[in-house]
């Protein structure tokens, strides 16, 4: 009776059940015309010729499934044991060494293609633990590639990624506030009271913009 055929498969449930290897091929492969199709050839390892023979009501679902999951946003995850080693993240990114932004800035410029590399900068083994603070050993970048991360949940880099979009946002935000604070209490000459006007609008649409941006990220 037609083409369908029965078939087996494990559907994600969260970000924490794909692993960071296969969400950087999705990623680096996925276009808008083939994105249903290939997530679920990734994630649950159904061929383009498997999902053809599948029950429409069936393959829908699982989209539907895998839809809800990537579009999760995970939290930043503070430490996690990977291969039986504690790992944490970087403790004070304020005091980031210079190797360590330039590497990170490299590696964040295609965060999907570098993903596990980023978090070798992130994330380092736990040298010492005390009242819910951490050290990590110090940063060597022949050490810490993060080679064997691509096994970790795709969850955890994209906590970090999202950790990084926000805490930028929230820069650009508070740049642009200060901008306009500074034209509100700098004289201008009545020639320019035109020009000031619509720069002010244009900065406080930015923020409004930068701000909702911003909300979206935070549900």
């Amino acid at each position: 009776m037609g083409d369908t055929q029965s078939v087996n498969i494990t559907i994600p449930e969260t970000l924490s059940d794909i692993t960071l290897e296969r969400y950087k091929k999705f990623m680096l492969m996925v276009g808008e015309e083939n994105s249903d199709e290939l997530a679920v050839y990734h994630f649950c390892g159904l061929t383009p010729t498997q999902q053809q023979g599948m029950r429409k009501v069936d393959l829908l679902e699982v989209q539907n499934q895998l839809a809800l999951v990537l579009n999760e946003k995970p939290a930043l995850v503070k430490t996690f044991k990977h291969r039986g080693i504690e790992y944490g993240f970087h403790p004070k990114l304020e005091d980031i060494s210079l190797g360590e932004y330039i590497d990170l800035e490299s590696y964040l410029k295609e965060p999907y293609k570098n993903a596990e590399k980023a978090l070798g900068v992130l994330y380092r083994p736990i040298t010492k633990q005390l009242y819910g603070r951490h050290s990590i050993e110090v940063y060597d970048p022949d050490k810490h590639t993060g080679q064997t991360f691509q096994e970790l949940g795709a969850d955890i880099f994209l906590g970090c990624l999202l950790f990084f979009y926000r805490l930028e946002i929230k820069l650009q935000i508070a740049t642009l506030q200060s901008l306009e604070n500074q034209q509100e209490m700098k004289n201008q000459p009545l020639t320019s009271k035109q020009t000031s006007q619509k720069s002010g609008a244009g900065i406080a649409l930015s923020i409004k913009s930068l701000e909702g941006i911003y909300s979206r990220l935070m549900k």
